[in-house]
């Protein structure tokens, strides 16, 4: 009777841990951007990341710039990533759009910016 439970609470924390690591997973967007206006951009985003917090909180919106690059040196890339799935992804990112004030904000990076590359990743599980 006693190994019968251990090896169902064994069992059960198999599973359980599964479905913990199966939420761990992350969503992640990765934009490379082409700017005239640095700072006026990153002010700008850093607007569409206060508003984010309010609207879709598990959102994590940052910015990185490539130092040691080479001829890619001064890259600016902003990452946006959501945990579960891309459909989380995908429904965050529709809910954020709906707001006014975001979608407002988004046109105005869309003047302050070029696109050079934009990429969906899903986080694999080790």
């Amino acid at each position: 009777m006693k190994t019968l439970m251990a090896l169902l609470l064994l069992g059960f924390a198999t599973v359980s841990a599964t479905e913990v690591r199966a939420a761990e997973t992350s969503t992640l967007r990765v934009v490379v951007v082409d700017t005239k206006d640095l700072k006026a951009y990153l002010a700008t985003l850093g607007e569409v990341k206060r508003l984010n917090a309010a609207v879709v909180p598990k959102m994590v919106l940052r910015t990185w710039q490539a130092t040691y690059a080479g001829t890619e040196s001064g890259t600016v890339i902003v990452s946006v990533e959501y945990p579960g799935s891309m459909a989380n992804f995908a429904t965050a990112w529709e809910k954020m759009m709906a707001n006014a004030q975001i979608a407002q904000k988004m046109n105005d990076l869309g003047k302050l910016r070029r696109i050079v590359s934009d990429s969906i990743y899903q986080e694999l599980a080790l």
